[in-house]
């Protein structure tokens, strides 16, 4: 098979002498949209799965909570707000009742400014409108203890409204499988020690991009079913952040079907198991000058088995580091103020960063610890990237082909090779994550009211 495989507006050709059967094109749909989130939602609205419309509920007198995605999720969810209040009050649901919250989790609280450029400036003047802070204790509440121990601590309005709406996005995440579903509750709303207890599950080898099953998302479904959302809305967004498909009605189910389009029409490719060889690049899209994305480089390099060749497109010949530092923390680490903090965690032993992590008698206020976990769990990730990308042969190279017959010149008669084109918007997993079930009794009643 002969290919040519982009690298920005280069193209990189390739030889490959084996039989048809033993390689693998993998390479997503990735479809563009010209439509905006009003449009994608107003499509899924009247036709909820699991749960009844809107417009057939009695909001009449109910408090109302309205959960969006905070900055850090770059969604225009002020596109569709207004369509979602137009169905709120149509059934009585009066402007006093309604308290939107954005979900903002870890993430530093939003100023007016920041929560009228996400939710729009007419609602920030006409509603109650919260940023979330999981710090704040007294606009917290406590909700119980899951199965596995994890104190449930929830945002008082959130978890003492009459009815719970949500609206975000799903695309692939590092740890949780995917966004989107009950992550809006855990860790969007929830407080400081339950999300502090609840993403140690992250760093566990299963919690990884792709999988729907992870400790991560078990927990947090598990939390979300505690305190539970009245109505989900999710859109599935492309790599470009496009908004594709929205999915609403009673979380759980709304959640599976939308990562399961995510997965087949959207940024999913299905190699069925990991190759001897895989050759990828970033894609048609401006790759970096110098070096390479690192998230994106991990999601390719699962292609490969542990032990095979995995060759990556960059602009030149360069060497994956991967060296592993081996510096220990000590009592001088606690006083750094949080960029110097920040700085010193490359160069501390990996196994020194869970350690840290689990301290939690910092001598310092809520808010400074909250920035230090979230250093701690960012390089956490880059190590098991890092590590998980290293038990493969890894070749950086300007010259794909060279090294792929280098590669191919110790190739056995099973030898399977991958090639992805287009690994940015690329999602290669063994399986792509499909809806099995048949849809429940309720749904179905849902679907035929």
């Amino acid at each position: 098979m002969d290919l040519v495989i982009p690298f920005g507006a280069d193209r990189k050709p390739l030889k490959i002498r084996l039989p048809r059967k033993q390689i693998l094109l993998a390479q997503s749909k990735n479809p563009s949209s010209a439509r905006d989130w009003a449009e994608v939602v107003g499509e899924a609205l009247p036709s909820p799965i699991g749960a009844a419309p809107l417009h057939k509920q009695d909001l009449r007198g109910k408090k109302i909570v309205i959960i969006t995605e905070d900055r850090k999720r770059p969604s225009p969810v002020w596109q569709a707000l207004p369509l979602l209040l137009d169905e709120l009050h149509k059934v009585g649901a009066e402007a006093a009742n309604i308290t939107f919250i954005t979900a903002c989790g870890m993430h530093d609280t939003m100023t007016r400014e920041q929560l009228a450029a996400k939710l729009g400036e007419d609602i920030v003047a006409n509603y109650r409108c919260l940023s979330h802070d999981a710090g704040d204790r007294k606009n917290l509440v406590f909700c119980g203890l899951t199965t596995s121990g994890i104190p449930v601590w929830i945002n008082r309005y959130a978890a003492e409204a009459d009815f719970r709406i949500a609206l975000g996005r799903i695309y692939p995440h590092e740890s949780y499988g995917y966004e989107g579903g009950y992550k809006m509750i855990l860790p969007g709303v929830a407080g400081y020690d339950t999300i502090g207890h609840h993403h140690a599950t992250n760093f566990s080898e299963t919690a990884v991009v792709g999988n729907h099953d992870s400790p991560s998302r078990r927990e947090t479904d598990a939390v979300g079913a505690l305190i539970r959302l009245d109505f989900l809305i999710n859109v599935v967004v492309n790599r470009k952040r496009e908004p594709i498909k929205a999915f609403c009605g009673e979380p759980l189910e709304v959640h599976r079907l939308g990562v399961a389009y995510g997965d087949q029409e959207v940024w999913g490719a299905e190699i069925k198991k990991p190759a001897d060889i895989v050759v990828a690049s970033p894609g048609s899209s401006q790759p970096p000058p110098e070096g390479y994305n690192l998230e994106v480089l991990y999601r390719a390099a699962r292609a490969a088995k542990a032990g095979g060749c995995f060759i990556y497109l960059t602009a030149q010949e360069m060497a994956f580091d991967a060296t592993e530092p081996e510096g220990l923390a000590d009592a001088a680490l606690y006083g750094l103020d949080y960029e110097d903090f920040r700085k010193a965690l490359p160069s501390l032993a990996f196994e020194e960063l869970p350690r840290l992590y689990q301290f939690r008698n910092w001598p310092l206020n809520e808010r400074d610890i909250q920035w230090r976990l979230k250093a701690l769990r960012v390089e956490l990730y880059r190590r098991q990237r890092i590590r998980e990308i290293n038990q493969r042969r890894v070749i950086l190279t300007s010259d794909p082909n060279a090294a792929l017959q280098n590669a191919l010149s110790n190739a056995t008669p099973n030898t399977r090779v991958i090639i992805i084109p287009e690994a940015e918007t690329t999602l290669a997993k063994e399986k792509l994550f499909r809806v099995r079930k048949t849809l429940t009794a309720k749904t179905q009643r849902s679907q035929r009211n």
